[in-house]
């Protein structure tokens, strides 16, 4: 029953035993053709490649204050960076840096008008597809830019608070697979805490 009522959007989950009758839109982010361009060549290449691509333009509409360029952020399976970095790098497809130390990040990545980051994957993210392109959840989206500090500088602080409430105002948010995610980056227990001191979030959901 609960499935049907799930599939009819008549109900949606928040969190393992948690749901609500006033249902939201699921985030389905427009992918611009830069970006389906760059899956498209990887996934070309490396066809059994599990990957995930998504840009900071994905955020914009959570911001107060917008950055005034944007990157994509390309994930694929751990040992699979050098050849796709490799890859990149004769397609020409933009500026290509691999797990960017802090240094590289902000003397290079925000001032390029191209900038690809190549990321590890980490297994069983909640991505999702969209016109055949594996993308980010907005689960995952929270998750990352808590988590990559350095790479997504620009995020942080006031403005992330803004951005998780915002999107908690206008998404369903799974949190479920949003912690299940967020454990998986060893991350579960300090993002809950900021959920909590920081957000708009109830705190019924946080202790389900």
């Amino acid at each position: 029953m609960i499935y049907n009522l799930k599939e009819k959007q008549i109900i949606t989950s928040i969190s393992k035993e948690l749901f609500t009758l006033s249902f939201k839109p699921v985030f389905k982010p427009d992918i611009d053709k830069a970006t389906k361009k760059i899956y498209a060549s990887v996934e070309k290449q490396f066809s059994t490649l599990k990957s995930c691509v998504w840009t900071t333009q994905f955020v914009s509409e959570f911001m107060l204050h917008l950055p005034a360029k944007h990157i994509t952020i390309l994930q694929v399976e751990k040992e699979a960076l050098e050849p796709v970095y490799d890859f990149l790098k004769e397609q020409k497809l933009g500026d290509s840096f691999i797990q960017p130390e802090e240094k590289e990040i902000e003397r290079y990545i925000y001032k390029s008008e191209k900038a690809i980051v190549l990321l590890p994957l980490v297994s069983k993210s909640p991505i999702q597809k969209i016109n055949n392109i594996a993308t980010t959840t907005l689960e995952k989206l929270i998750v990352d830019l808590y988590s990559d500090k350095k790479i997504f500088a620009a995020f942080q602080g006031s403005e992330l608070i803004h951005i998780v409430n915002n999107a908690y105002s206008r998404y369903a948010i799974d949190f479920t697979k949003l912690f299940h995610y967020a454990k998986r980056r060893r991350k579960d227990i300090e993002l809950r805490q900021f959920f909590a001191d920081k957000t708009d979030i109830p705190e019924n959901i946080l202790n389900d």
